[in-house]
C-alpha cells in the first residue's frame, strides 16, 4: 500500500516549513494526492518526487512561476529560461563586483575618518551625476585622497572628453597610479586601452614602457598610435629602441605617431635612425628618413645623402625631404646630387632645396 504522509511529517523531513508547503499549494506548486477524513493533508510518493524537482529548480534561483511552468507546461523552454537567468545571475554579479570595487577603494579613505568616507562617497555620486557639467567639476576638485578604484570606473565609462581628461589629470595625481592602471591596458574594451594608455602618457614614468610597447602590436589602431604616443612623452632609453622598432608599419597611423613620437628624442634619436636607414627594409627606411627629417640634425646629413642613392624611389624622396629640413650649405648641396633626376617631383624638389 502506498505510504501517505502529513503535512507535518513532510515539513519534518524536508526541512521546510509547514508555511512553506501551504504556500505551494495555494500556488497550485505542489496540491498534495489526498486527504484524510479530517481534511488534513496527505501527501503521496509522486508528490514528494514533484517536491524534490521543486526544490532543485529553486536552487538554481528560478522564481516559483518559472518552476510551476518548467514542471507543468510541456511547451516550456528550457534553454530560454535559463538563458534569461543566467543574464538575471549576471547582472547581479557585476552590481556586487561594482559594490565591492566601492566598497575596496573607501578603504584607505576609511583611515581618516567617517568624515572623509562620506566625502568619497559624495564624489562618486557626483561622478555618476547625468548631467556632463557636475561630472566635470567633480573630476576637476577631486582631491589627491579621492579613491583611485573610483576615478578609474568612471573613466572607463565617461562619454564626455572634458570630463575624461580632467579624471586623467586626477588618476594622475595619485601615488599608485601606475600600479592600478598598468593592469587595465588589457582589457577587452578597445575604448578602455585607449584611455588607459592616454593616461600613462600623462603620468610619464619610464616604468610603463614594459607595459606600453606591446600596446604598438594592439588590435586596435588608435591604441597603437596612443602607444606610440605615450613612450615618446615616457622618453628613455627602452622607449626609443622600441619606436624604433616599430618602423616600417604599415598602418598609417602608428606610423605617423611613431615618427612624431621619435621627434620627441632629438639627437639622441640619431644613430638609431641613421642604422634603420642604412639596413632596414624598404618601408622602415623610408620612415627612418622621415623621422631624420622630424629631428633635424645636420649630424644626419652624410646618412641621409646615402640614401639618395637607395633602389627605392620612396626612400630617396624621404631622404631628400629630410635633406631639405636641415636646411644647412651641406644638406643643400647633397639635395643637388638629384638636380637632373628621371623621377620628375625627386628632380624639383632637389632644385628647389640646392637653391634655397
Amino acid at each position: 500500500m502506498e505510504e501517505w504522509l502529513r503535512i507535518g511529517e513532510v515539513a519534518r523531513r524536508t526541512g521546510l516549513t509547514v508555511r512553506t508547503l501551504r504556500h505551494y499549494d495555494d500556488l497550485g506548486l505542489l496540491v498534495p494526492s489526498g486527504r484524510s477524513g479530517g481534511d488534513y493533508r496527505l501527501y503521496s510518493a509522486d508528490d514528494l518526487r514533484r517536491l524534490l524537482a521543486i526544490q532543485h529548480l529553486k536552487s538554481l534561483g528560478l522564481a516559483l512561476p518559472e518552476i510551476a511552468a518548467a514542471l507543468d507546461d510541456p511547451a516550456f523552454d528550457a534553454a530560454d529560461a535559463l538563458a534569461r537567468h543566467i543574464a538575471v545571475v549576471e547582472e547581479r554579479l557585476a552590481a556586487e563586483r561594482a559594490l565591492l570595487a566601492r566598497l575596496r577603494g573607501l578603504v584607505g579613505v576609511a583611515d581618516a575618518g567617517w568624515g572623509d568616507v562620506v566625502d568619497a562617497i559624495a564624489l562618486t555620486e557626483r561622478l555618476r551625476h547625468p548631467e556632463a557639467h557636475v561630472r566635470f567639476r567633480a573630476a576637476l576638485d577631486a582631491p589627491a585622497s579621492a579613491p583611485l578604484a573610483t576615478l578609474l570606473a568612471q573613466l572607463r565609462t565617461e562619454p564626455e572628453p572634458g570630463v575624461r581628461e580632467n579624471l586623467t589629470w586626477a588618476i594622475v595625481r595619485h601615488p599608485d597610479a601606475l600600479a592600478a592602471v598598468v593592469p587595465q591596458l588589457a582589457d577587452r574594451d578597445a575604448g578602455v586601452r585607449l584611455r588607459m594608455t592616454h593616461v600613462l602618457s600623462k603620468l610619464a614614468d619610464p616604468a610603463a614602457v614594459p607595459a606600453l610597447v606591446p600596446r604598438l602590436a594592439d588590435a586596435d589602431a588608435a591604441v597603437r598610435a596612443k602607444a606610440a604616443f605615450a613612450l615618446g612623452q615616457v622618453g628613455g632609453p627602452d622607449a626609443l629602441l622600441a619606436l624604433v622598432g616599430a618602423l616600417g608599419s604599415d598602418d598609417p597611423l602608428l606610423a605617423d605617431a611613431v615618427v612624431s613620437a621619435l621627434d620627441r628624442f632629438g639627437s639622441r634619436a640619431v644613430p638609431l635612425l641613421e642604422a634603420a636607414l642604412a639596413s632596414g627594409g624598404p618601408a622602415v627606411r623610408e620612415q627612418a628618413a622621415e623621422a631624420l627629417g622630424f629631428v633635424a640634425d645636420p649630424a644626419a646629413t652624410d646618412a641621409l645623402a646615402a640614401a639618395l642613392d637607395d633602389p627605392e624611389g620612396s626612400v630617396r624622396f624621404a631622404a631628400l625631404t629630410a635633406l631639405g629640413a636641415l636646411g644647412t650649405p651641406e644638406a643643400r648641396a647633397a639635395a643637388g646630387q638629384r638636380a637632373d633626376d628621371a623621377d620628375p617631383h625627386t628632380r624639383l624638389l632637389a632644385r628647389r632645396i640646392a637653391v634655397s
